[in-house]
């Protein structure tokens, strides 16, 4: 009985030792979840200045089609 005692209380440290710190275990869990959330506001971020940039375009393409029509008009007008 004493040997089948000290098996079951060997197999549950070995089981909380994998669990813990073993290969994919909760350290690596916790570290990997952190990366996971760091990496989720860079991408916010990211994806707001990505809407910026994408409205700066958007303004300068009109701008230019509104010189272009401008310019048109006075060459027009000279003509």
């Amino acid at each position: 009985m004493k040997t089948l005692k000290m098996f079951l209380f060997s197999l549950l440290l070995w089981l909380q030792y994998s669990l813990w710190l073993g290969k994919n275990g909760i350290i690596d869990y916790i570290k990997i979840y952190k990366k996971v959330a760091m990496q989720k506001k860079n991408n916010e971020f990211l994806e707001m200045r990505n809407n910026q940039i994408i409205l700066e375009i958007k303004n300068f393409h009109n701008h230019i089609n509104n010189n272009k029509k401008k310019y048109e008009t006075y060459i027009n007008f000279l003509k």
